[in-house]
């Protein structure tokens, strides 16, 4: 079997020399989802809309599926099959969400709008689209429960936002009853393996201590404690959770992805809330070792160091060594984006692990799907900017800080799209003006306001989970696509079944070469060649959602009264950690030349005296000053994306 394949970004391949067709036609697939803050709801619409393809799909090839009974011969016949999902921040959050959905194996897609705030059924919407909104029990909208202080009456101040609404989502995310996960395992649909692995992506704010040798072969003849090491700390780790058939894995090497068993209920969820921990905005958390167990750490930090994901032993000669590992750790843990907002890789490693790297001379029989509502792309054309001082650096200094450590080197030197199959799916909407189409700029609403746009309007939420539908209707019917050309023997093995009836149905053509679908859209089998024109350009919310500004300035005197709290609390925190002090020399220096008077002491107590009375008066003030400050922020962040009139 030879051919010869490359793969292009916009998704278009060229085929050369003949290959026969062979029994297996299956596609395997990897699901990646970025960070996206409250963008979530894009990603959930993405996948709410794959899993519908999947599922008529899956009931037409048996014949249970009554639209599609007439259209039987048109079916194609190869599978598709999720093996792998993985994702940071929102993205990780939605990965658990997608998990749970197939296993409960009830598919309940959400195709229209409806009435905003009513319950669907379907974990996508009714946890990203309805988020906080109308709980039972609970008053208030998502955006007013952020600014309760509610989470700040024990004087404890641990996050800017409050957090109670991600604890009260993630309780509406995990299965009310209990089942059986090997049942429920039994009886996914043949497009989820029951080897379904899933990363969710963490950062660790205590590093993992990394070891380099420095010593010499006669140093490690003497004393042990002269020798340094050469210590840097990793702080980025995955979770990483196996089905296994149902049964619970290897402990030290996975996790149960099991959301109906407690203890693995309850790691399940901690991950899922631990890698949408916006760092300052949302609440962080803490991962211990009923977590993580102290092998199960160094199997992960095996396969970080190694990009072996898919192995369950990645160092099986035990060359690494962990001479500093600390025992029964623990560490507070931020948003998994912070270090790693696209964990592609991992979920692509857990593919080519399992089925190899695919060479030169066959087709890919596995790929990658990146779902990114905020897509990163190089500023090429971006001027220099000389720092005038200090204060222009700092920011710099940040903004470096996170970018290197993004940075994807290991995924430069994989950066062949000929080994495998790689897609992104990512916002865009078009515009017609004057019998021209033209993309619009802004096209997601939740991407203002630094992202947390999707808080303020269940409007903004709605509109793109269903231009996240859309999108995902338009890449899975043209973008996620093979090159066929029979007559020249390019037929990908999940098409060598196809009739020509078939071809003819789904078929896409571009520059006179003719691509095929790998996840088919029956919906295509009733619409003709006009219909399939027409709704690439059409949305299910055609318009971008208008935000009142009068909803943002009732709520000012509730934000005003979270930044008054939070600068109580923060003045009557005790910044200073008294530790014995046995520097007898350093104490007759710093009293001989700072003993403090009478005069003094009595210029110190005045001070604080004055200083209180600042406080005090002051306090207010700066609240409201601080919260005009963000409704100006949010109303021109607004404005300069046409989402208030």
């Amino acid at each position: 079997m030879l051919s010869r394949l490359c793969f292009a970004k916009n998704h278009i391949l060229t085929f050369s020399i003949m290959i026969e067709p062979v029994e297996n036609d299956r596609f395997f697939l990897g699901i990646t989802m970025a960070g996206a803050i409250s963008a979530g709801c894009y990603t959930g619409g993405v996948m709410d809309y794959l899993f519908e393809l999947l599922d008529i799909w899956e009931k037409a090839k048996k014949g249970e599926h009554e639209l599609f009974a007439d259209f039987k011969d048109l079916i194609p016949p190869h599978q598709i099959v999720i093996e792998a999902v993985g994702g940071a921040s929102a993205g990780g959050m939605t990965t658990t969400m997608a998990s749970i959905y197939a296993l409960e194996g009830k598919i309940n897609p959400v195709t229209v709008p409806g009435q905003v705030a009513e319950r669907k059924g379907n974990i996508f919407y009714d946890n990203w689209v309805l988020m906080d909104d109308f709980q039972p029990g609970v008053e208030g909208n998502t955006f007013s429960k952020l600014w309760s202080t509610d989470d700040l009456k024990e004087g404890k101040l641990q996050s800017l936002l409050n957090s109670s609404f991600v604890d009260r989502i993630a309780d509406g995310v995990f299965p009310k009853t209990q089942a059986d996960i090997a049942v429920q395992t039994a009886n996914l649909p043949g497009y989820i393996s029951k080897d379904l692995q899933m990363i969710l992506s963490h950062t660790l704010l205590r590093g993992m201590p990394m070891e380099v040798d420095f010593q010499t072969p006669i140093a490690r003849k003497g004393r042990k404690s002269i020798t340094p090491n050469h210590t840097t700390y990793e702080h980025y780790i995955v979770s990483h959770y196996h089905l296994n058939q149902g049964k619970a894995p290897n402990r030290d090497q996975y996790l149960f992805l099991n959301p109906y068993e407690k203890t693995s209920a309850q790691t399940l969820k901690l991950a899922t809330i631990a890698t949408g921990a916006f760092p300052v905005g949302l609440m962080y958390r803490e991962f211990d070792d009923l977590n993580f167990s102290d092998n199960y750490l160094k199997t992960i930090y095996k396969r970080i160091i190694s990009g072996k994901f898919g192995m369950a032993d990645p160092d099986p000669e035990n060359d690494m060594k962990f001479r500093l590992f600390p025992k029964q750790f623990s560490s507070v843990t931020v948003d998994g984006g912070a270090i790693n907002n696209e964990p592609y890789r991992e979920v692509m490693s857990l593919l080519s692990d399992h089925h190899g790297i695919s060479k030169s001379d066959s087709y890919p029989d596995y790929g990658v799907i990146m779902i990114d509502p905020f897509p990163d792309q190089g500023q090429f054309k971006a001027a220099y900017e000389r720092a005038t001082d200090l204060v222009d650096v700092i920011p710099e200094i940040l903004d470096t800080l996170q970018d290197q450590s993004r940075v994807k080197r290991r995924e430069m030197l994989e950066g062949d799209p000929g080994t495998f199959y790689r897609s992104i799916i990512f916002p865009r909407k078009w515009s017609t003006e004057a019998g021209k189409t033209k993309p619009i700029k802004n096209p997601i609403a939740c991407a203002s306001v630094g992202a947390f746009g999707g808080f303020l309007d269940i409007k903004f939420r709605q509109h793109d989970f269903f231009l996240g539908r859309d999108n995902a209707r338009n890449f899975f019917r043209y973008f996620f696509s093979m090159p066929y050309d029979k007559a020249a023997g390019i037929v990908h093995p999940i098409h060598s079944n196809w009739t020509d009836a078939m071809v003819e149905k789904f078929k896409i053509e571009k520059d006179g070469k003719v691509f095929l679908p790998i996840v088919p859209d029956l919906y295509l089998l009733m619409e003709n060649d006009s219909v399939r024109k027409e709704r690439r350009y059409q949305y299910t919310v055609p318009q971008m959602p208008i935000y009142n500004p009068e909803q943002l300035f009732s709520f000012r005197k509730s934000i005003e009264q979270r930044f008054l709290r939070i600068i109580e609390i923060l003045w009557n925190r005790n910044y200073i950690t008294k530790k014995e002090d046995n520097s007898i020399l350093a104490k007759s220096f710093m009293e001989k030349y700072y003993r403090k008077g009478m005069l003094a002491k009595l210029g110190g107590w005045i001070a604080k005296i004055c200083l209180k009375g600042v406080y005090l008066i002051a306090k207010r003030p700066i609240a409201k000053s601080v919260t005009e400050k963000i409704i100006r922020v949010v109303l021109t962040d607004l404005e300069s994306k046409g989402l208030i009139k």
